[in-house]
């Protein structure tokens, strides 16, 4: 469900990188080298970020989404994924443009990453799912070049590209999955590299499984926003079986070989020659079915 949006027709790179001191205007950092991380210097993600919640102190010029706290910036787009069956939130997805990107959050073990344990399973499961997969060294260390396979509307199979990137912190993962154009070209991915790294976790102390994926909290507005989404959703599937009954009942023939909509609802347009006879009305047959929920993931 899209619940930010500040669109512009046309962003041009230095949009999507965005201004750093309108975007962290007075927020303590740690002290960042001159340069893009990952193309005039190697990207070290204590000081070039994703961040921790202990490594950044201001919280407030970002979207609270709990484990997630997220840059809020010019020409973004921002989606929250929900799980199917329990309606909880588990990833978020930033779209700039044609391009966008899938954040996920999980637990990590105190002592050891993820993220070179998970890139082998990803890999495995697309390829035995008849796809292709290829580790490459990317401006944040090893991502994930992929080919995914699914249905064109013909029904031939069809591939989307992807790249997926994962970042160790501090007893969490971020998974980033980026798709669109910014998946293949490594120039339009740099505005949504550069949002990552603005990204700040704020994992909890909690103890926690490995690879567990951390619930995410809706902001202030979402679940009011989530129900009149499914509102009106509703009333226009109720209108659209009312409209069908409507035109089934107009072009239904009668039992005379008729095919005016008045004789087959019981209503006669000949004057009677014997007594007045009192015709009833048709039942309703347009009950409301019980909705389904929407899915926005």
């Amino acid at each position: 469900m899209a619940l930010f949006g500040r669109r512009k027709k046309d962003l041009t790179d230095d949009e999507l990188l965005g201004d750093e001191s309108e975007l962290e205007e007075g927020s303590p950092r740690p002290h960042v080298p001159e340069g893009e991380p990952g193309v005039d210097r190697d990207w070290v993600r204590a000081q070039d970020g994703p961040y921790d919640v202990s490594e950044w102190g201001d919280l407030d010029a970002r979207i609270d989404l709990g484990a997630l706290r997220l840059p809020n910036v010019r020409g973004m787009q921002l989606r929250l994924d929900l799980e199917k069956g329990t309606g909880r939130v588990i990833g978020a997805t930033i779209g700039f443009g044609a391009s966008h990107a899938q954040v996920q959050v999980f637990a990590a073990p105190r002592t050891q990453g993820l993220w070179d344990e998970l890139r082998a399973d990803i890999a495995r499961g697309l390829v035995d799912a008849g796809g292709a997969a290829e580790t490459v060294d990317g401006t944040m260390g090893k991502e994930l070049r992929a080919r995914m396979p699914g249905r064109a509307p013909d029904g031939r199979v069809a591939y989307q590209p992807a790249r997926f990137l994962g970042v160790d912190g501090p007893r969490w993962f971020l998974r980033v999955v980026v798709n669109g154009p910014a998946a293949t070209d490594d120039n339009q991915v740099r505005g949504i590299l550069a949002y990552v790294r603005r990204i700040v976790v704020q994992r909890g102390d909690e103890a926690r499984p490995p690879r567990e994926v951390l619930t995410l909290t809706p902001p202030r507005g979402f679940t009011e926003a989530l129900e009149k989404e499914a509102e009106a959703r509703r009333a226009q599937q109720s209108e659209a079986r009312r409209a069908a009954a409507q035109e089934a009942v107009r072009k239904a023939p009668s039992a005379t070989g008729s095919s005016d909509a008045t004789a087959v609802a019981g209503i006669s347009t000949h004057r009677p020659t014997g007594p007045a006879q009192h015709v009833p009305e048709a039942a309703a047959t347009d009950a409301p079915k019980a909705p389904n929920n929407p899915d926005f993931t």
